[in-house]
Order: structure tokens, then C-alpha cells, then sequence
């Protein structure tokens, strides 16, 4: 490759200096001619062999961008063609996980009686072309006072919905998440976030104690105003292959509007899962900010140098490029030395950087109630006492992740005070059932 020869300008910028008392220097950076001497010379872009003058940050971007793209043609490679994503073993392996917890369903039953042979019809119609989904089944349910709109497939579509998200999706989106990224993922999850916020923290309190802040922000509407065209480029970047990726269109024209995912549906989630990661690289690798976001939930450790109100409209202009809005309410920057709230928990920083988590403060009172209403029903035949042992155990357990020592504990003697014994004792609750315990 031809290199350029160097300006007198620029070989001046590099040579080490007379000073005033007559030794040599170097000029600091800032003094320095801005032309690098690999500038506006012939470098190789790693492209058909091709040398092109470009300069060395742009020469460099491009060898970046090929390598980028080469390995995300090996990674679409590898899943192999339709036939080899929707293999027999594999589609019959996912109906059978589809049935665990709702095989008291009639349609789940039948589903399973035919599923060996369902199976290869469903193969058969896929490798073809001429597989059809049906229609969802809309509900809504209304989940602590908040109405959510659900649409459910049906079990076969769930079958192929399943393979086409654990062998297709994730294997391609993953690698293009940051590793704070927590929502729905192997062997991550709601507590793994908390977890690396309050890592962060720490990390933070370390180098600039109470100094600085957090930048909060949350999605409007994240699943019904998510954009099909931006997942439909994301398709194009990231599936190679033609068959899968006119498969992953169809399943987008499953939906009856031109934007908004439904929720209840696998590929929808892993969709929505990565749909903001652009906005998590950039901000990771071009503003250096530490941060992670639990589905539509965002934050980011602002440091004491960084201008917060910035920070804020960048992650603005990068919501509208990722295609999303965010809620201008609950988006805003919080001081290390208040307590800031992140999915619904309350986190306090103190001077000695001990990082206190606070659950929901509606989860002890709707307990309390929850407890009373377990009594009622337990003394009218409705549930068994192993049910009640199930879900106050869980109640505690959800607390116990928590700074809430003396919530539990009073809620154990609520327990007490109520049923007799301790809800510890679970030889207690077989008792009672052995011996059809009911009004005392």
C-alpha cells in the first residue's frame, strides 16, 4: 500500500521542539497539527481488496464495519436455512414445553395427544411456505388497577413462535444487547437489574461519592407505539438468510395494525427486549455513561463533570432515532443525596455508601389484606391450607430481597396472631390438611 508523504506542517507537529532554554520538547497535544500522518492517504478497507484515500479515523470506521458485518453474516450462517432451525426434534421439544403449567387446558390436551404427528404436518407447512397463523385471542386483565390489553396465540402458533425466538432471535439480537439489558433473558431477570444499578452505585460512590446523579427515564406506550418499519430494518441487519427472514416478516403481519407489538406473544417480547439497543451502545460507547434498562425502564449514572441537562436531551434524541418515546413525567435527573425510585424500588445512598433498597411501598398493606382474605377463604373450603402456605411464603420471599426487615417481621406476626402458628411451619399446614382443619 502507497503511503503519502507527510506535510511539513504535519512533520513539524511531530518533531520534538527547541525550547527558550534550549532543550528539546514535545508540543502538547492541543499545539499539534490536527492531521494525523496516515491522513489523506491510500489505506485498505478490508473491501474486495480495494484502496481508497480516505483518512485514518474514516479508514478505520470502515475495517470496524466490515468486521462487524462479518460476523454477523457468520452468526446468520450458522442457524442454517429453514430446515435446519425448524427440525423435527426441535419443533416437537418446544410443543412439549408449550403444555407445562396449562394442561388443564382441553385444547393443550389435544394438542399433546396429536402432537406427534401435528408436528410434521406443521414442519411440512412451514419448509413449503403455506404454514398460517391464526388468529389471536384477545383478553385484557387488570393487574393492580392497571388495564393491560392482552393478545394470546394459539398453542400451535406458540409451538413455532417458540423455536423461532430461541433459535433465531436471541442468537442474533444478544450479542448486540449491553449486558445491563435484563428483561426476559437466560439467566437474568427483575432482581438482575436491581442488581447492576446498585453495582453501578457503588462503582460510582468509589470514585465520586455523593456527587452526581442518575438519569431516570421510562417509555410511553413502549409495546402499542413500537414501530414495524425499525423492526423490519433490524431484520434486515441482522437475518441474512431469505427464507427466515421473509418468515420473520409474516410473523410481524400477524398483527392486524402497522405498528405496536402485542403482549403475550414470545416473539414480541424478545423484539422489545432489544428494540432500544441502539440507544444503549450509543450511549454506552459514545457518551461513556454506565447504565441499563429493564424493558421500557432506563438509567444512566450521570458523573459530577457531565452536564446533566445534556445527558438528558441526548437520550432524547436517541429515543426518537431508536423510534420510541419516552414519557417527559418520568424522565428526569435525581441527585445521589435524594432517594430515586427505579421499577418501583426506592434506592438510598448513604454517606458511608451503603446502598438501601426499599420494595414497593404498596406491597406491605395490599400483604396485610392479602393474609386476612387467605383466613376467609381457607375457612370456607375455597383453598387448602398448602395453598396459603405457597403464597405467603412468596409474600416473604419477595420481601426478604428487600431492606424490609421489620415489615416481615410484622407481617409473620399478623400471620400468628390470625392463624395460631407460625407461617414458617410447614408441618402445621400438612396437618391441618390431613385433618380437614377448618372453622375453629
Amino acid at each position: 500500500m502507497a503511503i503519502a508523504q507527510n506535510s511539513s506542517s504535519d512533520v513539524l507537529a511531530r518533531t520534538p521542539q527547541q525550547c527558550a532554554h534550549g532543550e528539546r520538547c514535545v508540543l502538547p497535544r492541543c499545539m499539534r497539527n490536527e492531521q494525523s500522518r496516515l491522513d489523506d492517504t491510500l489505506q485498505d478497507t478490508d473491501t474486495e481488496d480495494e484502496f481508497i484515500k480516505l483518512s485514518r479515523r474514516e479508514g478505520r470506521r470502515k475495517r470496524r464495519a466490515a468486521r462487524r458485518l462479518e460476523k454477523r453474516q457468520k452468526r446468520s450462517d450458522a442457524l442454517g436455512g429453514m430446515e435446519n432451525v425448524f427440525a423435527y426434534s426441535k419443533l416437537y421439544k418446544a410443543g412439549k414445553k408449550c403444555c407445562n403449567g396449562v394442561r388443564w387446558k382441553q385444547s393443550v390436551q389435544r394438542f399433546e395427544l396429536r402432537l406427534f404427528s401435528g408436528t410434521a404436518v406443521r414442519r411440512r407447512a412451514l419448509i413449503n411456505g403455506s404454514y398460517r397463523f391464526s388468529k389471536y385471542v384477545h383478553f385484557t386483565l387488570r393487574e393492580r388497577g392497571k388495564i393491560r390489553p392482552i393478545d394470546a396465540p394459539r398453542i400451535q402458533d406458540r409451538q413455532v413462535e417458540k423455536v423461532y425466538t430461541q433459535l433465531v432471535l436471541l442468537p442474533l439480537y444478544l450479542p448486540s444487547m449491553i449486558y445491563n439489558n435484563g428483561a426476559s433473558l437466560p439467566g437474568k431477570g427483575f432482581h438482575f437489574s436491581q442488581k447492576m444499578l446498585a453495582n453501578d452505585l457503588r462503582k460510582h460512590f468509589r470514585k465520586f461519592k455523593l456527587k452526581g446523579g442518575i438519569a431516570l427515564a421510562d417509555g410511553k406506550k413502549f409495546f402499542p407505539s413500537a414501530d414495524h418499519n425499525h423492526i423490519r430494518e433490524r431484520h434486515k441487519h441482522f437475518i441474512f438468510n431469505q427464507g427466515l427472514k421473509k418468515f420473520a416478516d409474516a410473523v410481524l403481519k400477524t398483527i392486524q395494525s402497522d405498528e405496536g407489538m402485542p403482549l403475550g406473544v414470545e416473539p414480541s417480547q424478545a423484539e422489545m427486549i432489544a428494540y432500544p439497543s441502539g440507544m444503549d451502545n450509543y450511549l454506552k460507547a459514545q457518551e461513556r455513561l454506565q447504565g441499563g434498562h429493564y424493558m421500557d425502564d432506563f438509567y444512566n449514572i450521570v458523573p459530577p463533570d457531565r452536564p446533566h441537562r445534556k445527558i438528558l436531551s441526548t437520550i432524547q434524541e436517541q429515543a426518537t432515532k431508536s423510534s420510541f418515546t419516552l414519557n417527559p413525567d418520568k424522565t428526569r435527573y435525581v441527585p445521589f443525596t435524594k432517594p430515586f425510585r427505579f421499577c418501583k424500588t426506592k434506592f438510598i445512598i448513604t454517606g458511608s455508601g451503603r446502598i438501601i433498597r426499599r420494595a414497593n411501598k404498596k406491597a406491605v398493606p395490599r400483604d396485610r389484606k392479602k393474609i386476612k382474605a387467605l383466613y376467609r377463604k381457607v375457612m370456607n373450603g375455597e383453598i387448602t391450607f398448602e395453598d396459603v402456605w405457597t403464597s405467603v411464603n412468596g409474600m416473604l420471599a419477595y420481601l426478604e430481597c428487600y431492606n424490609e426487615h421489620n415489615n416481615i417481621l410484622k407481617l409473620r406476626r399478623l400471620f400468628y396472631s390470625i392463624f395460631g402458628f407460625s407461617c414458617e411451619n410447614y408441618l402445621e399446614f400438612k396437618r391441618r390438611d390431613r385433618n380437614a382443619v377448618r372453622h375453629d
